[in-house]
């Protein structure tokens, strides 16, 4: 199980088992199991877990976990997102370059990295583009194949 699997797992066992009303509290909780991380990864989590706050009878709030998440989680939301902001695929060498939607790019690559495909060594991102570096010239040429057959563009 991934980091990221093992985080989000125990992040909806807390909410199921206690009354989690903020970030700090979730994080508390993460690292009174064991579990460490930042506010900006936990923001990232409960988007992806389509967490969401509800009213308490007291007046506070608590997370609440839905009944049916939609389908835009794992690879379903991974794919739309290489659809709806990737609109350019390059690349020189080893050197995949992705162009995006102006200011998605680092979602993009969120996602990228989220996917730990073998044949990328690491990724940047700006504000509308991803360099990509892939461990040859022949594994960019296989991920730019993917990525565009993700987009539907092959």
């Amino acid at each position: 199980m991934t980091e990221k699997a093992r985080r989000h797992e125990q992040i909806l066992a807390l909410i199921r088992q206690e009354a989690i009303g903020t970030q700090e509290d979730l994080a508390k909780s993460l690292q009174e199991s064991g579990i460490l991380t930042t506010q900006s990864t936990l923001s990232k989590d409960i988007k992806e877990l389509q967490v969401s706050k509800v009213p308490t009878g007291d007046g506070g709030f608590r997370y609440r976990i839905p009944e049916t998440r939609s389908s835009l989680s794992g690879r379903g939301l991974f794919q739309r997102k290489l659809v709806d902001f990737v609109v350019g695929i390059d690349g020189a060498e080893n050197m995949l370059v992705l162009k995006t939607i102006t200011g998605h790019a680092q979602g993009v690559c969120e996602a990228l990295d989220q996917a730990e495909w073998p044949e990328i060594v690491g990724t940047i991102a700006g504000e509308n583009t991803i360099f990509v570096l892939c461990r040859s010239s022949e594994h960019r040429e296989e991920l730019g194949k993917r990525i565009a057959a993700f987009k539907g563009e092959i």
